[in-house]
């Protein structure tokens, strides 16, 4: 028997997640047992549950409503908004024996590196690096792990990011944050007109996806926190760097932290910025050379893309753009922000920027001179 029945994003959602889990073959499964699950609680509470056949309630020893609370789901409690449990943190979850390898590289440290191969421009925050990065850790430490295909993980990564996007708007709301500054910016959420597509650019952006060329890019990629395995079916998984970098505690995941603090923590400051100096050469090469530039007076966004535009090759078929050479320029300065390595500063609506440091290496953690 065939029935079609219109369902909600939201519900497509979670028919993925179910079938992810490994509890159900397929569609009809999932819906036959919820039919008998909702079945079975009607009669209960009438106190009339003889002859009813109970054989499809549970799957695979566990019952539906015990697959469905755990990874990947935020509390099913109504209330205040709060931190969807994929990104909360780790407690004592024991790092997984298999681990990705990290990306390859095409530059060696300290290696000049043209803009056009900095880290691309729109992958500008690193709230939802960490975001992701615990996700994945919760992921791989759960029973699902050997199941993370990469456009399913990264679906289920942005749905849920969703959820994190409105609380972080609500934070954003009372602390009265800049836009520049919203702990939400890059996140999708729930009243977006282009819901589709906000959850498509974080899975695509900040999650993990190829290219039409058939590269992997995304900004845990492009950092070397997460990477796709070596199966024949890809998986994305935490590399070393990126485990240990979801294990640290954050000021807004964990301690409720809202815009007026550091998205990030000094634990997780310093570390991003060893890991970089020593495994990301594009990126150390871009913040040493912006750091460079605003140092010596390049200190607005004009004045910047003119000292960057030093680095961008020159092609006779189809040449850089002004534009591009500015979302690259204002990517990496948004990074850069995160980390504390430059400040912002407004004047009405002209904006300049100061620096922390002299070059990457100078402090083991910029925000210390603040």
């Amino acid at each position: 028997m065939i029935i079609c029945i219109d369902v909600s994003q939201r519900t497509k959602d979670n028919l993925h997640k179910l079938l992810e889990s490994g509890g159900c073959r397929d569609y009809s499964e999932v819906v036959a047992v919820a039919i008998e699950n909702q079945l079975l609680l009607q009669n209960q509470a009438s106190g009339n549950s003889r002859g009813l056949d109970t054989t499809g309630i549970t799957l695979q020893g566990k019952r539906l409503e015990e697959r469905t609370a755990g990874i990947g789901s935020s509390e099913r409690v109504s209330g205040p908004l709060q931190v969807p449990v994929l990104f909360s943190h780790l407690g004592p979850a024991t790092k997984p024996s298999t681990l990705a390898p990290y990306p390859s590289d095409s530059f060696e440290l300290g290696q000049e590196v043209p803009v056009d191969r900095w880290i691309f421009g729109q992958h500008n925050k690193l709230l939802p690096v960490k975001a992701t990065c615990r996700a994945l850790a919760r992921l791989m430490a759960s029973e699902i792990q050997g199941n993370l295909g990469l456009s399913k993980t990264a679906s289920e990564i942005a749905s849920e990011a969703v959820k994190l996007g409105d609380y972080l708007r609500r934070l954003d709301e009372t602390s009265g944050a800049h836009r520049d500054d919203a702990l939400s910016f890059a996140f999708p959420y729930s009243k977006s007109p282009n819901g589709d597509k906000s959850r498509l650019r974080y899975a695509n952006q900040f999650v993990a996806c190829f290219t039409t060329q058939g590269a992997l890019t995304g900004l845990p990629i492009e950092l070397k926190l997460a990477n796709r395995d070596h199966s024949r079916t890809p998986q994305i998984l935490l590399t070393e760097a990126g485990w240990l970098f979801a294990e640290a505690r954050n000021p807004v995941l964990d301690d409720g932290k809202n815009g007026r603090h550091s998205k990030l923590s000094d634990e997780e400051i310093e570390f991003l910025l060893q890991h970089i100096r020593t495994r990301v050469p594009a990126e150390a090469f871009a913040y040493n050379t912006v750091l460079k530039a605003i140092g010596q007076g390049a200190n607005t966004p004009e004045k910047l893309d003119d000292a960057l535009e030093e680095y961008l090759p020159k092609r006779d078929t189809k040449p850089f753009t002004r534009a591009f050479l500015t979302t690259q320029r204002a990517g990496v300065l948004s990074r850069m922000i995160d980390l504390g390595l430059v400040r912002r500063v407004r004047d009405g609506i002209t904006v300049s920027y100061t620096t922390t440091a002299t070059d990457l290496g100078s402090l083991p953690n910029p925000k210390q001179a603040v």
